[in-house]
């Protein structure tokens, strides 16, 4: 019994407990989005039956209206959803307020349902996290269990709006970080996923986002390496589009309000005559998928390519708000349309699913989530190609990525989180703001880690492999305090002479005062 206690203590159990709230409810929140979204986009193609001109005007109402209601009502700029929800796990303690994810939402079903080229998963992930951010504070749990919640509510999100709980599960664990997971959220967005689709479908349906397409045949060598060229093709793609659009944020702080009627009559022109790179673009890619896309020519598949990746850069840069994900989705699919027509004269459905999760990989770093995404949304059609492409494009595309300001490679030790935060809070100009908020029982640590004046630089060295803080209390074998070492002082004494005791060390580095010391309670040693 003692064994199974631990092993269940192991676990977060509140955020697990709670995760069986958190999916039932952002099921019916996504329910309502899509829903509103629905009734956006009926209305706009109401007026566009009316007169294909109107669409000149739909998105500059759609953007305009999103950054004003964003303005107003939640006191900040609309913009990609998911970069919001990476900036709250990593910087705010995982505290997304109600309100404000959910006027973020209605802007974007304006932005996306009047024509602006964004995808609905950005604000269903941004609608999960807040719902799930809500209830961790409502029952005040600590910031860590808030953050699990966060990203589980996130992952619920995208489940219930792609109907792909698995996508979900894996977009949550592989988001936060470039090279590294998100591990203590596994079970929780696994339960909330899971019972996010479960809950959306009984509404919505069971239909998949596209068409499930045919098995293919076992992958050959030359199908692998198509796989390959396909991948580096998507990273090389994958760049410029970071790139382009990271660049046109930088205009961002000038007048949005004109950014965004400037943004809407370029994306009305471009609409008169491509109203293909508007919107989500859902009938494009099933259009791929389904191989009725014969008779586009190359030249009109490469402008596809690169009107989408200017709309969706105007689209969420200037006003409008939504995803990046479905934009990396359909620009990854034409790619694959475009490799299929140059390379074997005709559509091939392996190639265009796997340039769609290379694409995927190489844009928001999630190799795992586009595979699953794809296999998930037409079907477990080719899924060794698929995986060969988006790992290759995953590591030929570098450090190259949409929310790079708030993606870190791995997850940071205590250190490098308070100077990333110190950052960020500069950098938004609120650090007094937040200081003000911040109390001393919420950074300290209970039960410190420390090293007894008689180990040895070795030992030493092994818990500071453990823990990884770069500065440790010295203390006698009864607790008293001497002094502090760092890594720095361990590293700098020869490998020879790692037998040496860590006071050695401390003599070095500061002087010792064995009177009227305080004692540290709680020592670790490793």
């Amino acid at each position: 019994m003692p064994k199974l206690g631990k092993f269940i203590s192991s676990f977060e159990v509140k955020p697990v407990a709670l995760s069986l709230v958190i999916g039932p409810s952002v099921g019916l929140m996504i329910i309502l989005f899509f829903s509103l979204y629905t009734i956006f986009n009926k209305l706009s193609t109401l007026a566009f039956s009316l007169s294909n001109y109107t669409i000149l005007f739909l998105p500059t109402l759609g953007l305009v209206l999103s950054y004003l209601i964003v303005k107003k009502l939640a006191g900040g700029n609309a913009g990609c959803g998911t970069h919001k929800l990476l900036e709250a796990y990593h910087y705010e303690g995982g505290t997304l307020y109600l309100k404000d994810v959910s006027v973020k939402a209605i802007a974007s079903a304006l932005t996306i349902g009047f024509g602006g080229s964004a995808g609905l998963e950005g604000p269903s992930l941004l609608l999960g996290g807040g719902v799930a951010s809500a209830l961790g504070k409502r029952l005040n749990l600590s910031q860590k269990d808030i953050k699990v919640c966060l990203l589980s509510g996130s992952a619920a999100g995208l489940s219930a709006i792609f109907k792909a709980p698995l996508t979900g599960i894996l977009f949550t664990l592989e988001m936060p970080y470039q090279r590294d997971l998100a591990k203590e959220a596994l079970i929780p967005a696994t339960i909330s996923s899971i019972l996010a689709y479960l809950t959306t479908v009984q509404v919505l349906g069971y239909e998949t986002l596209f068409p499930l397409t045919p098995r293919i045949s076992f992958p050959t060598s030359i199908m692998l390496a198509h796989s390959v060229v396909i991948g580096i093709l998507a990273a090389a793609l994958g760049i410029f589009f970071t790139f382009f659009f990271r660049r046109l944020n930088l205009l961002s702080k000038y007048n949005l309000l004109y950014l965004s009627i400037l943004g809407g009559v370029i994306l009305g022109f471009i609409g008169l005559f491509m109203p293909q790179v508007l919107g989500v673009g859902y009938g494009t890619i099933r259009s791929i998928v389904s191989d009725n896309t014969y008779a586009i020519t190359i030249y009109f598949l490469i402008a596809l390519i690169f009107l989408k990746i200017f709309a969706t850069s105007i689209t969420l840069n200037f006003g409008g708000s939504g995803g990046l994900f479905i934009p990396s989705i359909f620009v990854g699919a034409l790619l694959g349309s475009l490799y299929s027509k140059i390379v074997f004269n005709n559509l091939n459905i392996g190639i265009v699913m796997a340039a769609m999760a290379a694409f995927i990989a190489a844009t928001n770093k999630t190799p795992l989530a586009g595979v699953a995404f794809v296999a998930e949304t037409s079907g477990p059609s080719s899924i060794i190609p698929t995986l060969v492409a988006a790992v290759v494009s995953y590591f030929s595309s570098g450090k190259s990525s949409f929310y790079r300001e708030v993606q870190p490679i791995k997850e940071p030790v205590e250190e490098e989180k308070a100077l990333a935060l110190l950052y960020h809070l500069i950098k938004e100009k609120r650090i007094l703001d937040r200081l003000e908020m911040i109390k001393i029982k919420e950074i300290m640590k209970s039960e410190p880690v420390s090293l007894t004046e008689n180990l040895s630089i070795r030992d030493a060295m092994e818990i500071c492999k453990k823990h990884g803080y770069r500065v440790y209390p010295v203390v006698t074998k009864d607790g008293l305090l001497l002094g502090h070492v760092t890594i720095e002082d361990l590293i700098a004494f020869p490998e020879a002479k790692w037998g040496l005791k860590v006071e050695h060390v401390l003599k070095v580095s500061c002087h010792i005062n064995r009177r009227r010391q305080p004692k540290v309670s709680h020592v670790n040693n490793g």
